[in-house]
Formats: C-alpha cells, structure tokens, sequence
C-alpha cells in the first residue's frame, strides 16, 4: 500500500538526510514524500527581529528547493512535494501527522529562522505525532 509520508526540513545536513531517508523508503513501498519547510518570525525577548517576512519567508523557500533537488538528484522517480508553511513547527508538523502514515525527521537542525527540528522539536513530535515517526541520525 502505497505510503504518505510527512518529511521535516530544515536545510540542515540531517534533515536533508531525513528526506533521503524517506525518498528511499517511497521508493521501496510506494507513495509520496511531502518535504515540509515550517517558518516563522523570531522573537528574541519578546520583540520581533527586524528581518522582513518576505527574507524570512524567502530563505525558507531556498533552503526547501535546495534540499529537495539534491535528493531528487539520487530519487529521480520518486515523488517529493515541497511545501512551505507558516507557522509553529511542533503545531504544524502535528497537524499534518493526522493524515500521514510516516513522519520523518533530522535528530537536530537548523533553529536560527526556522526554529525547526533542534533536538527538543524531535522529540516532541516523537511525542505529540499521531502517526508512526522515524528520527534519522
């Protein structure tokens, strides 16, 4: 049975490898790797950055394609859907765990415009997800 597959990326070497991970295991059984990019805009002691939404959300766009072309480079057959969203990652990653049958994650990442997958993110979604996940090291 063919699998939905929700990848957390964060343009870190592990999440990159998460996402490979996953491209492999479409490939074995069939489905579709949805490669999500979660964004926001950081606040440091209760103020926002002075970083324009549109850097923000930029960076975020160019970090997602550069992961997914170098793991499409190696799974040229399977099929990876980027897609950046807004939010708060634990919510958003969760949420989209209710129609996936896997997640995948990095064990650490990036958390400087993201804040996406440092070691507690992971770990929280191991605890909060309502599918299956698998942290790749």
């Amino acid at each position: 049975m063919p699998q939905t597959v929700v990848v957390g990326v964060d343009g870190s070497d592990e999440s990159v490898r998460a996402l490979r991970w996953a491209a492999n295991q479409i490939r074995e059984v069939g489905g579709i790797a949805h490669a999500i990019m979660v964004w926001h805009q950081p606040v440091q002691f209760g103020y926002r950055l002075p970083t324009p939404d549109s850097e923000l959300e930029q960076r975020a766009r160019n970090a997602l394609d550069t992961a997914v072309k170098a793991v499409k480079a190696d799974f040229p057959d399977v099929d990876v859907r980027p897609r950046l969203i807004r939010g708060h990652v634990v919510d958003e990653i969760v949420e989209l765990s209710k129609q996936a049958d896997l997640l995948v994650v990095g064990n650490k990442g990036h958390g400087a415009f993201t804040g996406m997958l440092v070691g507690s993110v992971a770990l929280k979604l191991v605890h909060h997800a309502a599918c299956p996940v698998v942290v790749v090291r």
